[in-house]
């Protein structure tokens, strides 16, 4: 079904070179004096009627007890680590039809693509479970993981910039919404010969007395420290300055937080995300302008977890929910709901729950 790289009857059919012969029989040495030669027959990437390359050949059976060193040695020396043959078949798809595992983790180390397919439409993961080599699949599988995880911060950190111009936009549209509300306040105040109502700012001068009734309700009770707060000097010298706003520009974040006060700007009834028929490209709209435009070349899930946070809440609790609890209010499950237990039974109960027979 899958046949080796290559063995002793497909090498007689065919003249190979002498660097594909010394790496087909693990000849280290050889191997070492061809490369450093490099004559025109010798070159490391150089292929056979089948597309096979020296990196191929040294994952076979015979290249053994060689093998890692010889491949180590190859692609220490320029090798190409995802270099085809003509029927799709890289080094580590090599490695895991033969249950190479050290050659494999090396193979992984110098940027092997996991994803490739064959002709055939198979992974390397794949060959490892057809030919049942589990330890080698379990190191594919990790494998996968690991590409799939920068995969998608790579896509995260495109739509990532889409999601920041997008809340400039919100930022923007809001701004001019409330530019147009003054001016339509202004001109309806002029039309009814009303004067226009000015916005009350803090930060003007006030005398004592308006000084007084900003006092916070904590400070009413103390007249005398209403009076130091009310008589504290301005910049300029002068009396009469409001109390500091209770709001600060600055927000400390000590110990746990809830999760309410984590909050993403909402784009969910601002942004409209399909993904074309036609083309199958993604593309996206906004309210303001309603103009179709592409979006980046990105799985749609990544697109719709990225703008619209909050249709897909983590998976992790926020910290608040690690706090540490009473043993007693913890609920058991061997404990019916309504029953009074002393405290000892209540740890006596979670123990017998947690712990099990002979690890403790």
């Amino acid at each position: 079904m899958f046949p080796a790289v290559a063995d002793d009857a497909s090498a007689s059919r065919q003249v190979l070179s002498p660097l594909h012969t010394a790496c087909l029989y693990g000849e280290l040495a050889t191997v070492k004096l061809l490369v450093e030669s490099r004559p025109a027959w010798g070159w490391i990437d150089g292929a056979d009627l089948q597309g096979r390359r020296p990196i191929h050949m040294v994952l076979s059976p015979r290249s053994a007890p060689n093998t890692f060193s010889c491949l180590t040695y190859l692609l220490a020396h320029g090798a190409n680590v995802n270099v085809a043959t003509n029927t799709g078949a890289t080094p580590l798809h090599l490695a895991a039809t033969e249950g190479l595992l050290d050659c494999t983790e090396v193979l992984l180390q110098a940027g092997a693509d996991v994803s490739f397919k064959d002709s055939m439409g198979l992974t390397p993961l794949e060959l490892a479970r057809v030919w049942c080599h589990r330890k080698v699949a379990r190191c594919l599988k990790n494998g996968v993981w690991q590409h799939e995880k920068k995969m998608e911060m790579r896509e995260r950190k495109l739509v990532q910039a889409l999601y920041s111009e997008l809340v400039d936009m919100v930022k923007l549209n809001h701004i001019d919404k409330k530019t147009l509300i003054a001016e339509n306040m202004a001109e309806w105040a002029k039309k009814k010969g009303l004067p226009l109502v000015k916005d009350f700012s803090p930060r003007v001068l006030m005398s004592q007395y308006h000084t007084q009734c900003l006092v916070p309700l904590q400070d009413r009770s103390h007249p005398k420290r209403a009076e130091q707060r009310a008589e504290d000097p301005l910049e300029d010298g002068s009396t009469g300055r409001p109390p500091a706003s209770p709001s600060r520009p600055w927000t400390i974040f000590t110990g746990f937080q809830s999760e309410e006060s984590l909050k993403e700007p909402d784009l969910r009834d601002k942004v409209t995300v399909w993904r074309d028929d036609g083309s199958g490209q993604l593309q996206y709209t906004t309210v303001w302008d309603g103009t179709h435009r592409p979006a980046p070349d990105v799985s749609l899930d990544i697109l719709e977890r990225v703008l619209f946070p909050r249709d897909f809440p983590s998976r992790i609790a926020p910290p608040c929910y690690f706090e540490s609890k009473d043993i007693v209010e913890v609920k058991q499950r061997g404990k019916p709901q309504g029953r009074s237990t002393s405290p000892w039974t209540e740890v006596a109960m979670h123990l017998a729950e947690v712990l099990e027979p002979g690890h403790y």
